[in-house]
């Protein structure tokens, strides 16, 4: 199946020029894959609703079958855009992945991302709207691998751990997550 077009929604801070956003691109256009990596609001201060709705306003223009791809503070904003936006998905990847939990908030400072974590999100919500769920978590992450784990139970997800890769933020980690994505949407 190469028919559909990947969304990655980056992490906090990150932008479609930084970690491995530059070296996956340039793969894709290689493979003639579609995908859109949208610059997301905020910077240090990001807002959930911003992100929902630059999310929504790239997926929107997508005819199906959609691949989300998240990774880190990406991973809460595809599970919120999911819950408040339903819709069919073919597949989502959730890369070093935060865990259902509204503590989650207090990660940093108070200010930084805690409208992200308001409340739980409807897992089972979502699960029906999703082909498949594929949970990427490195085990020595400083996010905690257990926020993977936890997540990827909740969701019924396929985990995949990693070992050594931190929290696959590093631009070496692209030809890493191209290879997942390779064997888990057959292209």
């Amino acid at each position: 199946m190469s028919d559909f077009k990947i969304v990655f929604v980056h992490g906090y801070t990150a932008s479609s020029k930084a970690d491995w956003y530059p070296a996956i691109s340039k793969e894709l256009n290689k493979l003639g894959i579609k995908y859109v990596i949208p610059d997301l609001p905020g910077g240090e201060h990001p807002h959930a609703s911003e992100w929902l709705e630059k999310i929504h306003h790239e997926v929107k223009k997508i005819r199906p079958p959609i691949v989300l791809v998240g990774h880190s503070l990406g991973t809460r904003a595809v599970l919120l855009y999911l819950e408040k936006y339903p819709r069919k998905v073919h597949a989502v990847f959730l890369i070093a992945a935060f865990a259902n939990r509204v503590e989650n908030a207090q990660r940093y400072d108070k200010n930084a991302y805690s409208d992200f974590f308001e409340h739980k999100i409807a897992i089972e919500k979502i699960k029906s709207q999703v082909g498949k769920f594929i949970v990427i978590h490195s085990k020595d992450d400083p996010l905690d691998y257990e926020q993977g784990v936890e997540i990827a139970n909740d969701l019924g997800a396929k985990l995949i751990t990693a070992n050594g890769r931190g929290h696959l933020s590093e631009p070496e980690s692209a030809s890493y997550i191209l290879e997942i994505l390779h064997q888990e949407l057959n292209f």
